[in-house]
């Protein structure tokens, strides 16, 4: 009597083990399927974030090349190698910018703070990512300042002499802006403009344009199938 007693007790714990057990991975099964439905969405969102940063970037260099022109043509003048034309001189000066990127990182960042980005599996996916955002973003915007501060340099010292003659104001000295746009004075701090923006910044925006475009390629042959 006792045997069968002890063994329909074990019967019935296990049982009661079994459906606990079961539950218990059911509730684990869910929380992962639930954690990786978020964090390929998560995924999904960097992606686009990529493809917007993708198209503002190849702005940001095609209005800098045009911008880079505009320098060098005035260093040809300086140089002697093209014509002089006080007129011409002033429009190329008021049209120089310099434009920076910034990057979008919403849905980098929120993946990050959430702890969903670092659970991803595919390696290779997640580690050039965080590069783009962790390295060539803080770089590159680490040289944006540079640029902005030679550009704030360079028309606060420089290019504010001929604001005059750029705003077509009366009694415009154009024999005295005429010296000073061939002095050293002006020339050098061109230069130095100039050589911020092509050796460094261009570069800089490069290296950047080449990670986006490197991960873009990492989800269109090998993520994006994998799903």
């Amino acid at each position: 009597f006792m045997n069968k007693v002890f063994k329909r007790g074990s019967i019935e714990f296990l049982a009661v083990f079994l459906g606990i057990a079961l539950s218990l991975w059911v509730d684990d099964y869910r929380e992962d399927r639930e954690l990786n439905n978020r964090l390929n969405d998560d995924l999904k969102k960097i992606y686009s974030e990529v493809q917007s940063n993708i198209q503002n970037i190849e702005n940001i260099i095609r209005q800098n090349n045009n911008f880079l022109d505009h320098e060098e043509k005035l260093l040809m003048i300086l140089n002697g190698d093209a014509t002089y034309n006080f007129d011409n001189v002033i429009n190329i000066i008021d049209s120089i910018r310099w434009p920076t990127f910034f990057g979008e990182t919403t849905a980098y960042s929120a993946s990050v703070s959430s702890g969903r980005f670092n659970t991803s599996e595919n390696d290779t996916l997640v580690r050039n990512i965080s590069l783009l955002y962790e390295h060539f973003f803080v770089r590159l915007t680490l040289n944006g300042d540079i640029l902005d501060q030679k550009a704030f340099e360079f028309n606060s010292k420089h290019s504010i002499n001929f604001n005059k003659a750029i705003f077509k104001q009366q009694k415009v000295d154009t024999l005295g802006l005429s010296k000073y746009f061939f002095s050293n004075d002006f020339h050098n701090g061109l230069l130095s403009a100039y050589e911020i923006r092509k050796d460094y910044y261009m570069k800089r925006l490069d290296d950047t344009r080449n990670q986006l475009y490197k991960v873009k390629s990492i989800y269109d042959n090998s993520y994006f199938d994998s799903l």
